[in-house]
């Protein structure tokens, strides 16, 4: 189980081999109910309008991303574990959403593959709780530079005062103040915050 102590690089390396190894299952793991509070939390903040190009980053098995194709949104998906992305194919074609999503990309956070100005909403959902600041703010840097003027963007980190996440010491728990600050340093405004199950969720805007 990756620590402070490891570096982003070995985290990086770490995720990847645990996803992949979950992938098959990782939806009965974590997805399964849809009244869980951050899918919850989601539905009520994020809000795509038909035509809008959104970026999914470790879009994993593809819960949030298929959500906003069935909105008629153009998405494009990127993770780390390519088995992931596997277990995405077969519900596209279920839920015939084939002409909604544009690309699903095997790929980093911090370096996306993506001209500047691209995307009108950019998601990074239960990604950022598992590495040090340090690398929220290259991957913050680098969806500002995707999105639009006046783009958005939905992400979620873990709540430094829940129980549940103190005791986990795997999870990096942010000062919130730091944190917000970098958020506006890097060029965008706070528009909603949320907090849902383990959670804060943050919906920002580009400046």
């Amino acid at each position: 189980m990756p620590t402070a102590k490891k570096t982003i690089e070995e985290i990086k390396a770490y995720r990847k081999e645990f996803y992949n190894n979950r992938s098959s299952i990782y939806d009965n793991l974590s997805w399964n109910d849809k009244s869980h509070p951050e899918i919850l939390g989601f539905k009520n903040n994020v809000k795509v309008k038909k035509g809008d190009i959104v970026l999914d980053i470790a879009t994993g098995t593809g819960q949030f991303l298929l959500e906003m194709a069935k909105d008629g949104a153009n998405c494009f998906g990127i993770d780390i574990s390519q088995k992931m992305l596997e277990q995405i194919k077969p519900k596209i074609e279920h839920l015939r959403l084939q002409d909604n999503i544009k690309e699903l990309r095997v790929g980093e956070a911090d370096n996306l593959p993506y001209p500047d100005d691209f995307f009108d909403l950019v998601t990074c959902i239960g990604m950022f709780e598992y590495y040090p600041l340090e690398y929220p703010q290259i991957v913050l840097r680098e969806i500002h530079r995707v999105l639009k003027p006046n783009g958005t963007s939905y992400i979620d980190i873990a709540d430094p005062s829940n129980e549940e996440m103190q005791n986990r010491d795997y999870i990096f728990k942010y000062d919130l103040q730091i944190f917000e600050n970098t958020v506006r340093n890097i060029g965008f405004q706070i528009i909603k915050k949320n907090v849902t199950g383990n959670m804060i969720q943050y919906l920002f805007t580009s400046l």
